[in-house]
């Protein structure tokens, strides 16, 4: 019986036959035939589920036969369903890990990943704007990794299936055999052209590479080169990489296919697995003068309404060309004809008689020269083997143990665990040979072979550390992997110099506590300097401008707006004979510029006195401004004309010498006294040590 669910998620019951197909690009499908089930049969529509074999799937065609009863469907693994109706709304361009268009795919689709293969970083253009299937395929078809999915878990992988030890052979478990050879594509040369020297100009030199198969010179006589369809791809910076594509281009031009109906040993009582998408296997039909070593592409299987398995229909694919060579044909030929025993690492005679042991006690384990056997009754593949020399783990009919503990270590594919302690844990970048090890409670970042910092505990705590010569960098990571330096140790950071680059801005307030106060460090000190200019800048809300409001170099400071002393004075300080004193600014209720000189009447007892023009600039003389006199002579002195760039000073006795100072206001800020400040009595008691004992600067007049 086969499960349905509709829209509401209630649940119905149906008989049908099915036909399920496997493939290695992770591809899980039904059709079927519902014969028994009415309520399925009448209401199935869209948005309609079933599960088979503990897999969910999703409704994807179906048509009603009126005549016959009937209803034939289609259905498609539900990841699939989910992420072709899911689309990607954003654009990438660039280069990005692997990882980062994995993260973007899978946010919030329900659906997490796996990923055990080794993919560096790699370019696309304007990928984005479809549906998230479309563009799963497309990095994994560029990635050349495959995947399978398990639940809700995609497991991408640098290849599916394993090389196995098992052997399809005519009259034992190989009904019919059609084998099909596609040279239509086939080439024995190829070339290659990547990056141009100069990126922006097509007419400079180009990366350019060329491939001769191991065919070329044995066909090149009749056909010349047999060329296959170049390949230009401005990614390709290095030769090699670009090589490596025309070779594998070259090598897989000439494919052999093979459709193979196994007979389903199962179903008659022998207990020996099935092999799955992406394992190779070894076939042979002597009718057909084939043996060799292929993969499995695509399984196809029928279950009748029992639910049990009546057909079984492999498609497979040979190794590319270069693959093949590598293949004994004699040793093949001589296990087919039974000259020479199967070898030990196709199928050794000890695991083979420990399936003999298990199959017939069921539930007793039988004891071999080698140890303790175990099989998998459903899967003869999966082998676990146990004896004085450790516990091995095998998925490949015992050819290899990538799961083992022996004396020697532990060896896994996987670990898995909520906590995992130990001494030494070392990981490294194939590509850049960056290497990172835990060890004895530190960290420590290798480049090669050469340490270029760590994370180490210190007496007070943890140090993260960087090696002269190396960056250090706290970086900011946006959703497209693309990351920006945050907080950054330079190369030329050296211990007796240590340097440190912040390319951010501190969203909070800065302070260094030292003896208990504000903005003081340990030494009592603050230090910001900079080898030309230090500026210290603020936000208009406003506008978003940031504008300059101090600036200081190794001369002079520079303040851009108004400057407040709270609780203070304004000094300029100087050496005398008695040490290092302050003056304080003189202060004024009002904004004044002032000037200040001498002069002397004449024999008409007047004189004219010239506002400097630069001082003219400066004050507003359309306001009245002040001339204060100083008599340096037996006499009497006044003003007696106030001009707008000039004042006139009279006297009693002619050729009288005075001094005299001139205030005007400051243009600009003629109305300015006593400017408010908007601070309030509460904020100065913020300012620690500025009022301790309240308002000491407000006196009574009473």
């Amino acid at each position: 019986m086969i499960t349905f669910t509709d829209v509401e998620n209630n649940e119905y019951q149906a008989q049908c036959e099915i036909e399920k197909t496997d493939a290695v690009n992770g591809e899980k499908s039904l059709s079927g035939t519902i014969y028994f089930g009415q309520d399925v049969k009448a209401n199935i529509a869209k948005g309609w589920t079933l599960s088979f074999l503990d897999e969910n799937y999703v409704v994807v065609t179906y048509t009603k036969n009126d005549k016959e009863n009937t209803v034939a469907f289609s259905a498609v693994q539900a990841f699939f369903y989910k992420m072709s109706k899911t689309g990607l709304y954003e654009t990438w361009n660039g280069s990005h890990p692997f990882s980062s268009y994995l993260d973007a795919l899978f946010a919030g689709t329900g659906y997490t990943y796996d990923n055990t293969a080794t993919v560096a970083a790699f370019e696309k253009q304007d990928w984005g704007m479809s549906d998230r299937l479309s563009l799963f395929n497309d990095i994994i078809d560029q990635t050349n990794v495959e995947f399978s999915v398990e639940g809700t878990v995609v497991h991408v992988v640098p290849a599916m299936g394993s090389d196995l030890s098992t052997i399809v052979r005519k009259k034992f478990n190989l009904d019919t055999a059609e084998i099909q050879t596609d040279n239509t594509t086939f080439a024995t040369y190829g070339r290659g052209y990547g990056a141009y020297s100069k990126p922006n100009d097509t007419s400079s030199k180009r990366l350019e590479v060329e491939y001769k198969s191991p065919l070329y010179d044995y066909y090149y006589p009749k056909f010349g080169a047999i060329e296959a369809v170049p390949i230009a791809d401005e990614r390709y910076t290095i030769a090699d990489n670009l090589l490596a594509a025309v070779k594998e281009k070259v090598d897989k031009s000439w494919s052999i296919s093979l459709t193979l109906n196994l007979v389903d040993l199962q179903s008659v009582g022998y207990k020996y697995a099935m092999a799955n998408p992406g394992d190779y296997i070894t076939v042979i039909d002597e009718n057909l003068n084939f043996s060799d070593k292929v993969r499995i592409i695509k399984v196809t299987s029928d279950y009748d309404i029992r639910g049990t398995r009546t057909k079984t229909e492999v498609e497979c694919g040979s190794l590319s060309f270069a693959e093949q060579q590598k293949t004994s044909q004699s040793t093949l030929s001589n296990v087919a004809a039974g000259k020479i025993p199967v070898p030990n690492e196709w199928l050794t005679s000890q695991v083979q008689l420990a399936t003999n042991n298990l199959l017939a006690a069921r539930t007793e384990l039988r004891f071999t020269d080698q140890g303790i056997i175990a099989i998998d009754k459903s899967d003869a593949n999966k082998v676990v083997i146990f004896n004085s020399a450790g516990l091995g783990v095998s998925t490949d009919g015992g050819q290899t143990f990538k799961s083992a503990v022996t004396a020697d270590g532990v060896v896994a594919d996987r670990l898995f665990g909520n906590l995992i302690s130990g001494i030494t844990y070392e990981t490294e970048d194939p590509a850049s040979h960056y290497r990172i090890r835990l060890k004895g409670g530190a960290m420590e970042f290798f480049k090669a072979n050469q340490l270029i910092g760590g994370i180490n505990q210190m007496v007070t705590g943890t140090d993260i550390n960087n090696l002269e010569g190396n960056t250090l960098r706290l970086a900011q990571t946006d959703g497209s992997g693309t990351s920006v330096g945050v907080i950054t140790i330079p190369t030329t950071s050296t211990q007796s110099k240590p340097l440190v680059q912040i390319n951010a801005k501190i969203d909070s307030d800065l302070i260094f506590n030292g003896g208990g106060s504000r903005f003081i460090t340990a030494e009592n000190k603050l230090w910001l300097s900079s080898p030309e200019k230090v500026n210290i800048a603020a936000t208009d809300t406003s506008t978003g401008d940031v504008n300059t409001h101090l600036a200081v170099t190794s001369s002079e400071t520079d303040v851009w707006g108004n400057f407040n002393v709270y609780n203070g004075s304004k000094n300029a300080v100087q050496v005398t004979r008695d040490g290092i004193r302050a003056t304080p600014a003189y202060e004024l209720a009002e904004n004044y510029v002032g000037d200040i000189g001498e002069s002397k009447t004449g024999d008409g007892k007047t004189v004219r006195v010239d506002i400097d023009p630069l001082v003219f600039d400066l004050i507003n003389t359309d306001k009245p401004y002040q001339v204060f006199l100083t008599a340096y002579d037996d006499a009497h002195f006044w003003v007696s004309e106030r001009g707008k760039d000039y004042f006139v000073v009279s006297s009693d006795s002619p050729d009288s010498s005075f001094g005299w100072e001139l205030k005007g206001k400051r243009r600009g800020f003629e109305d300015q006294r006593l400017v408010e400040t908007k601070d309030t009595y509460k904020d100065l008691e913020k300012m620690e040590g500025l009022i301790p004992n309240g308002n000491q600067n407000v006196q009574s007049n009473s």
